[in-house]
């Protein structure tokens, strides 16, 4: 389970207003989700998907166990006035909604076998899983490689299960905004993984970032990156879930 932090909150809200990737994501599951559905936004951290999907769909349950990051979102729910985002704190895997939801998000969330349980229990519709599609961690400065949760393996273990689902690639703009030099650094401090020590550089970090025109974020560091969404629909999952 991924620990939030006063700094990776910040860092995940900055990029939010700089870039437009839950957009991107969201665009990609719209054509597939009827503008009547109540969807579930599972593990939803701080959510920036849950606040895009709202202007799409009737209704979004947001749920996701950490009350720090729910905080960001039910701030930005008063701000924007927003009546259609339910707010849920607690183990999405546990839960039972009645009714059920027409669809549910995993972005970036849950292994394959406790997402289809969830979805059989608890959506009557499509679950769309948004997985990494790259080769390496985005946010270390070495080449560290993604062991887990990707698209790839998403689909060998789906198709080992014999589960019908769809499948889709789109390129996106991930890259995170810094307010200073000092700032990068911290960044790369956050999420480095533990064997990246001599990667955590001045000098190296300053040769990944880009110069912007923007007064608060005067650097940039680019990530275009390929992810992947796979959609199920639960009728298709096997009873035994």
């Amino acid at each position: 389970m991924y620990i939030w932090s006063p700094d990776s909150i910040r860092f995940r809200v900055d990029a939010a207003k700089y870039t437009n990737y839950d957009e991107r994501i969201v665009a990609q599951i719209l054509p597939q989700l009827p503008n009547t559905s109540h969807v579930c936004d599972a593990g939803c951290g701080l959510g920036y998907t849950s606040l895009v999907l709202a202007r799409h769909c009737a209704r979004v349950t947001a749920v996701d166990t950490s009350k720090d990051t729910l905080a960001v979102l039910r701030d930005n729910i008063t701000a924007g006035t927003i009546k259609n985002i339910d707010v849920v704190e607690g183990d999405l895997f546990s839960m039972e909604p009645i009714p059920k939801y027409d669809a549910m998000v995993f972005c970036f969330f849950g292994r394959l076998e406790e997402t289809l349980r969830a979805a059989k229990a608890q959506c009557t519709g499509t679950v769309f899983m948004v997985k990494k599609n790259w080769r390496n961690h985005r946010f270390t400065p070495g080449e560290m490689p993604l062991k887990r949760f990707t698209f790839q393996q998403t689909q060998l273990e789906l198709d080992a299960l014999q589960i019908p689902y769809r499948a889709e690639t789109f390129l996106i703009e991930m890259g995170q905004p810094f307010r200073s030099i000092e700032d990068a650094m911290l960044f790369f401090e956050t999420y480095r993984q533990e064997d990246d020590d001599e990667n955590i550089a001045p000098e190296k970090i300053k040769r990944l970032l880009c110069a912007t025109e923007s007064d608060v974020f005067p650097y940039f560091l680019p990530a275009e990156r390929t992810l992947g969404i796979v959609a199920i629909h639960t009728k298709d999952i096997p009873e035994r879930y």
